[in-house]
């Protein structure tokens, strides 16, 4: 009996981990509007490729049972060839709204609606029975890609893509996220304590949130302090080599609210 309640623990802790890190995950790619197909490709490639890194002697047929993936893709995957993956929808539909607007406008408009050389039959043609044309009609103004005239569409900007800023704080978080999922995985592994990385968290219930902006202050300057130590102390480490010459090694902390 007792074996039975802790199998359904466990297995409630892990669907609860899992829920947390897609949630995670999720927010990053609406965020920064990252291609789901190209995410869920690369997830499967990396299973694939830290599996065969844990295992080096392991069969196609045990990394496929391991991942869950067709061996068929695993296959594909250790041989660096990318299955194919469908381009982005949105961007499929600005490149043919431009085309068809030169083409047969002669300049930046085209009609919204009609059966024929306009916006929505584009969209239909596109995106048929995944998306309203007004949906995606409504993303591509708020990207900045085209003004809505009312009885017409005019191309605003052709170049679907996140802005630049977005970009690289979308590589920095994804950077930030594989330093700290590093530091679970290998202190994880360690069974000496002193073998483990640094990994402290300093978190309390009792904070009223209306005196949040004022401790955010105080953890500022006592952060910016302790930053400027580590600064100096790492430093005085460093060897007269050309930058890059080693892997990276530091120290990263952040401050964090959790939702209710």
């Amino acid at each position: 009996m007792k074996n039975n309640f802790d199998t359904k623990q466990n297995n409630n802790l892990k669907s609860k981990a899992i829920i947390l890190i897609s949630k995670a995950i999720a927010k990053i790619i609406l965020k920064f509007r990252m291609p789901r197909v190209e995410f869920i490709r690369a997830l499967d490639e990396q299973l694939v490729l830290e599996a065969q890194k844990t295992d080096p002697k392991a069969s196609i047929v045990a990394i496929a049972i391991r991942t869950g993936i067709d061996r068929r893709y695993v296959s594909k995957y250790i041989n660096g060839q990318m299955p194919h993956t469908k381009p982005n929808k949105l961007s499929i539909i600005m490149s043919d709204v431009i085309w068809t607007s030169k083409k047969f406008y002669n300049g930046n408009i085209i009609p919204k609606k009609g059966p024929f050389r306009t916006f929505q039959s584009i969209c239909q043609e596109r995106a048929s029975g995944t998306l309203t044309y007004k949906s995606i009609l409504k993303e591509l103004i708020a990207l900045g890609n085209l003004k809505d005239l009312g009885n017409k569409i005019e191309v605003i900007n052709s170049l679907y893509s996140i802005s630049k800023d977005e970009e690289q704080y979308g590589n920095i978080t994804a950077l930030q996220i594989n330093r700290t999922v590093n530091t679970i995985v290998h202190n994880f592994d360690q069974t000496e304590s002193y073998h483990k990385h640094i990994q402290r968290t300093i978190y309390s219930t009792q904070v009223n949130p209306k005196r949040i902006p004022e401790l955010h202050q105080e953890l500022i300057k006592i952060t910016n302090n302790f930053r400027e130590e580590i600064d100096v102390k790492i430093t005085s480490y460093e060897e007269e080599v050309k930058v890059g010459t080693y892997p990276q090694y530091g120290i990263s902390f952040f401050e964090f609210k959790l939702e209710e």
